[in-house]
């Protein structure tokens, strides 16, 4: 009988698992699009940073199209993976985006305007190493 149990085990690597989400609530998963970014372990976003600078709203509160969301994520991810460069360990470093607000109405023009966001490689509860995503602490 052939074995295949190391094909599995490549497939998935240690570092791929899922965050309890009874443990933070508050943070999405955006492994899956970081890893077109080299990021060699799971990232999370913390949705105030979704709603504020990837979930596009149109001035009626109706999304936009799923592809300028993921636009929008990539350059967050972009602008995360550009501030590692190979450095993972207990690292916070905050770094500068310009996102269009969604909080435009319709008589305003929509500007690209800065925001500030928070990379932190750190370990978990359970001391696996994670990458989060946030606003800097006020």
């Amino acid at each position: 009988m052939n074995d295949n149990r190391a094909e599995i085990i490549d497939m998935f690597p240690e570092d791929h698992y899922q965050l309890d989400t009874n443990y933070r609530p508050d943070l999405r998963d955006v492994t899956s699009s970081a890893r077109l970014f080299n990021f060699k372990r799971p990232v999370y976003m913390s949705y105030d940073v979704w709603d504020d600078c990837v979930d596009l709203k149109a001035a009626n509160k109706e999304s936009f199209d799923e592809l300028a969301v993921l636009q929008r994520l990539r350059h967050v991810l972009f602008m995360a993976a550009s501030v590692l460069q190979g450095r993972v360990d207990d690292l916070q470093y905050n770094f500068r985006i310009y996102r269009v607000p969604n909080t435009s109405t319709l008589d305003e023009q929509r500007r690209p305007e800065p925001v500030d966001l928070q990379l932190v490689a750190h370990k978990d509860e359970y001391n696996r190493p994670i990458i989060t995503i946030q606003f800097p602490a006020k």
